[in-house]
């Protein structure tokens, strides 16, 4: 029997971001080492399904890739009882030739979280208590104004490991906030819905490099007014063009894995704004992009280009984001708001 070891290993020899290393499972394209790969990734989920805590707690966080036999595990989960139980599940499965195991755990990221910290709490004469979910960490605490919070939350952010930062600090003059908005992160390449049927596909997303957090889709497709959009087809005319949108997360219903439901119409375009590339910056190369984005997915708005430290507590995106936040509260009541996204 194989004995699994889960071994750190320099993670350029293998990205799961990198197209031409990943399998491309479609039948007759396979080789027969391909399948072989493919078969091990099947035994190995399954095995995670049929572990009841790994089923109900880690599952669908862990993103597994084999390349000849070598298993690469890449995620956040949350702690060391659940990795020894992942090595567990895997030690009967067959063909496995060894195990690079790239998985994050929350109690590590919580306790570098908090002593990255450590300097601001000695400065400002504060407490800040931290927490993290499979990668999203929650900041907790009462500091003296908002300059201290800010810190607080791109002292976290600076972490390549953090998925987002969720900053529930208080300071005086300030009422206590309500639920913020939920963590979600929209996959790349899914379909996201508007209330009248219209679909596009997220491409990318926009994301504040000062919490990690996605603060909009940019999806492609065909928007509009739908009925015209068929009157159009139904004379024989060609259909209008594909486009790029810029849509705000405060507009998003429900999201999964794969598709995403709006709680606003494709034609109410003042909810929304046309992709302009010069609104957008491309990350820093060396700047590594909250799991499980690759960096390509990634855009930063042109507002947080060159920001120091001394930030605008939330820089607008749009210029409607007014509208948005009148949004109902019953509305908001659906949207997921579990911290895996």
């Amino acid at each position: 029997m194989f004995q699994v070891q889960t071994t750190k290993t320099d993670s350029s020899k293998f990205s799961r971001c990198d197209g031409s290393e990943q399998l491309t499972e479609h039948g007759n394209a396979l080789s027969p080492a391909q399948r072989s790969d493919a078969a091990i990734k099947e035994n190995i989920y399954h095995a995670f399904w049929k572990e009841d805590v790994l089923r109900s707690l880690e599952y669908f966080e862990i993103d597994v890739h084999v390349k000849n036999g070598i298993v690469h595990l890449n995620g956040h989960i949350l702690s060391r009882a659940s990795q020894e139980r992942v090595e567990s599940a895997m030690q009967g499965i067959s063909g496995i030739l060894g195990v690079k195991n790239h998985l994050v755990l929350d109690d590590n990221l919580t306790l570098e979280v908090a002593t990255s910290l450590g300097a601001l709490e000695h400065t400002y004469d504060c407490k800040f208590f931290t927490g993290a979910s499979h990668g999203v960490v929650s900041l907790n605490g009462k500091v003296k104004n908002k300059e201290i919070k800010l810190l607080a939350e791109q002292c976290a952010a600076a972490n390549p490991n953090v998925r987002g930062v969720i900053d529930n600090i208080q300071f005086p003059g300030i009422k206590t906030e309500t639920q913020s908005q939920p963590f979600l992160q929209p996959a790349i390449g899914a379909t996201i819905y508007f209330q009248d049927g219209i679909s596009g596909v997220v491409k990318q997303v926009a994301v504040n490099p000062n919490n990690r957090r996605v603060t909009a889709m940019i999806i492609l497709g065909r928007f509009g007014d739908q009925e015209r959009d068929i009157q159009i087809m139904n004379n024989g005319e060609a259909r209008q063009p594909e486009q790029r949108i810029v849509v705000p997360m405060k507009t998003v219903r429900f999201l999964t894995k794969s598709s995403g439901f709006l709680h606003i119409r494709s034609y109410e375009s003042n909810r929304y704004m046309d992709f302009d590339p010069d609104s957008f910056i491309a990350p820093d190369p060396a700047w590594k992009p909250p799991y499980p984005y690759c960096p390509n997915d990634i855009l930063f708005p042109v507002q947080y280009q060159d920001t120091d430290i001394q930030i605008p507590e939330e820089p607008m995106l749009f210029p409607f984001a007014g509208i948005l936040a009148e949004e109902s509260q019953d509305e908001e009541s659906h949207v997921n708001d579990s911290p895996g996204g």
